[in-house]
């Protein structure tokens, strides 16, 4: 008898709950038809990415690929995506100059998805400076834009953004972090570094991680074979230059 009463009761709690939820008319979130950026690297999701002309000196123009994903039911019509520039910073790259955005975007018909081509320039400012894109996606009678961001961290607010989506570009060749010693190789300049990838017929890249890499002996033989080449053409009167005018000079232990 106790047993049934609790049930009697359970259920009557249950039903009363109920009624007050669908008086209330509480709001449920959907996230039908959302666009978002789905820029995923390694199955990490990122917000950034960073483009450099400096290893591939030949290169002039590059294109990065930015993925834009939609949630909701696909449909049997295309779908434009709305987005635009909104870089204000002394370091905005400019449109037609550092890059180029296509002028359409549009999930076609069925798809849930589509990309974004952004064309890079190497322009001969990227030598000195950084220059940023920062591309944000907005609603339309397309779609909404209500994932703003995924949650990495929240104790430590780590969060990327599904919305806006930033590109670093420059051409500058900086000094490996470790490996490259002054005694031996002279001060690090891009031109030295340029002229001991092509004598050593390799890419810049490779050259980063073999010197970053070398022991003692490598490095030796990476300053001494820079050295031969300085003394012969110094020897043939047609001396190497830096890019201000001055002579290549390499460490103290290469003299």
């Amino acid at each position: 008898m106790i047993s049934t009463l609790r049930y009697i009761a359970g259920t009557a709690l249950l039903l009363f709950f109920l009624a007050a939820c669908r008086k209330a008319d509480i709001p449920f979130y959907s996230t039908d038809d959302d666009v978002y950026f789905s820029v995923v690297r390694d199955f990490v999701t990122y917000d950034t990415t960073i483009i450099t002309f400096a290893y591939t000196p030949a290169t002039t123009d590059t294109t990065v690929v930015l993925k834009v994903a939609t949630l909701g039911i696909p449909v049997n019509r295309e779908r434009s995506v709305s987005y635009r520039v909104i870089d204000t910073s002394a370091n905005a790259a400019s449109l037609h100059t550092h890059f180029e955005l296509p002028a359409r975007l549009v999930v076609p018909a069925g798809g849930v998805n589509c990309n974004i081509p952004v064309v890079m320039h190497k322009t001969p400012d990227m030598s000195k400076r950084t220059f940023s894109i920062t591309l944000q996606l907005e609603p339309n009678e397309d779609f909404h834009t209500r994932l703003k961001v995924l949650v990495k961290d929240k104790n430590n607010n780590l969060f990327t953004s599904l919305v806006r989506h930033v590109i670093i570009v420059d051409n500058k060749l900086n000094k490996p972090a470790k490996g490259w010693y002054d005694d031996f190789y002279g001060p690090f300049t891009t031109k030295k570094m340029l002229l001991m990838s092509e004598l050593l017929e390799l890419s810049v890249q490779e050259l980063y991680n073999k010197v970053t890499n070398a022991d003692p002996g490598a490095t030796t033989f990476y300053a001494n074979y820079l050295k031969i080449y300085l003394k012969d053409q110094e020897a043939a009167g047609t001396p190497v230059l830096e890019d201000d005018g001055t002579p290549m000079k390499l460490g103290k232990y290469m003299q």
